[in-house]
């Protein structure tokens, strides 16, 4: 039986069974895959076993239409097939690149189900893992497609660019903050690379298959491109959300490697880690939501913005005070949140279809964004509009806002970037209390 959950389309599922050269006989959503769809499926053929498969889907994700699709991942899969670098197989692209289909490789991507010792273990594996990636000769790899730099600074421009392009096509409100982030990123890219790599992007825990303490594949390889090795050490980091040893990992990686931890560039990218970050939950909010839908990519997106804030300031040795915000008070219309709150979270409990279910529960969280907005809302913005004419000599918004944090963050402007700082704040009192979902 297929799935009851799945929302395979017929014309998915024939070009599947085509491809594999069977029958789907079952269809999984899976929980990871916060860009993109994704399925473990299950097809029967004349063999004994049935093969086992992971489809990636499109199916309006937050990268739909853009240079981050299924046929770029395909082509880094066939590139690193023949290579030590442990990836699934693909076993077929569909037309128009709708979706990719690869063969599943055995274990898990979840490191919390491990002990200490093996989770260790896993990491190590992984750690060579990547040091066998990063000495790969990139000039020999099938990636005609994929930009090359042609000076150090080009490892971060280069994809940069692709991010900024994004924003200008399709985030409708680009926050200021991530202007002012985008400027900052191209004036400061490193002027020293120790070697030209293929950058996996978005690597570490979450982000390979492991067994045994072993890892079998590395998997998600949408945000690949040519650049520089310590991009990939500050995702690593960024990643690293369960207490490793950041320095003894970093150690084994130069061993395996070769190569030497920069940390000023992993400094650097660790902005642009959460630059890119905000700017993927930008485009879901902007397209009406992504492969989650739309709810959980809100509190996302402020979570980023608050990250990006955070690393600017580190960068820019500065440290903004917590602002002071009006208090949430009652008032006629609480008691209709309350009770719609009631009804969602009520109604829930009687869907039987899990993925429906999660829908409507996410569903409170726009509430929760409403009822704040309700009560602290004018206030906040009258707030904001007296600062921003005490900081920057008048009341700016949309574009001349982001016009002037652009060109600030081109030159390093710390005023600027403290209102920015005091701005994220106050936005980021609408979300309270949802920050972790």
């Amino acid at each position: 039986m297929i799935h009851e959950t799945s929302r395979v389309n017929d014309g998915i599922r024939s070009w599947l069974e085509a491809t594999a050269g069977g029958t789907l006989a079952s269809v999984v959503r899976s929980a990871q895959g916060a860009s993109r769809e994704q399925y473990f499926v299950e097809v029967e053929t004349p063999r004994a076993e049935p093969r086992l498969m992971v489809l990636r889907c499109e199916a309006g994700s937050s990268f739909s239409d853009t240079d981050f699709c299924p046929a770029k991942e395909a082509a880094i899969y066939r590139a690193l097939e023949t290579t030590p670098v442990p990836v699934p197989r693909v076993v077929g692209l569909a037309p128009e690149g709708a979706a990719l289909l690869m063969e599943r490789v055995p274990g898990t991507s979840d490191l919390a189900v491990l002990d200490e010792a093996e989770r260790d273990a896993t990491m190590l594996s992984f750690i060579d893992a990547l040091a066998v990636l990063h000495t790969l000769d990139v000039d020999a790899l099938p990636l005609e497609q994929l930009c090359k730099p042609r000076c150090p600074e080009d490892h971060a421009r280069l994809d940069l660019e692709t991010w900024a392009s994004l924003t200008e096509q399709y985030v409708a409100s680009l926050d200021p903050l991530l202007g002012y982030a985008a400027a900052w990123l191209r004036a400061h890219s490193p002027s020293e690379v120790a070697r030209t790599v293929l950058v996996q992007g978005d690597t570490g825990p979450g982000n390979f298959v492991f067994q045994q303490g072993e890892v079998t594949g590395i998997v998600d390889w949408e945000l690949a491109h040519v650049g520089d090795p310590m991009d990939d050490l500050a995702w690593l980091d960024y990643r690293n959300r369960i207490g490793l040893d950041r320095a003894r990992l970093h150690q084994r990686y130069s061993s395996r490697s070769g190569i030497e931890i920069d940390e000023d560039s992993i400094s650097f990218y660790a902005v642009a880690v959460r630059y890119r970050c905000a700017v993927t939950t930008s485009l879901a909010v902007s397209r009406g939501g992504g492969a989650l839908g739309l709810p959980p990519y809100l509190p996302a997106r402020q979570r980023f913005l608050v990250d990006v804030g955070r690393e600017l300031a580190r960068c820019a040795d500065i440290r903004e005070p917590p602002v002071e915000l009006p208090r949430a008070d009652a008032n006629e219309r609480t008691a209709w949140f309350d009770w719609l709150e009631g009804a969602i979270r009520a109604g829930a409990k009687g869907i039987a279809d899990a993925e429906l279910r999660a829908a409507t529960r996410n569903s409170r969280i726009v509430l929760h964004y409403l009822r704040a907005h309700d009560q602290l809302g004018p206030e906040l913005a009258a707030l904001d509009r007296a600062d921003c004419r005490a900081s920057l000599g008048s009341e700016l918004g949309g574009r001349e806002l982001l016009a002037v944090a652009s060109d600030a963050g081109a030159t390093g402007d710390d005023q600027v970037l403290r209102y920015l700082l005091r701005r994220t704040q106050r936005s980021g009192a609408l979300w309270a209390g949802l920050h972790d979902r």
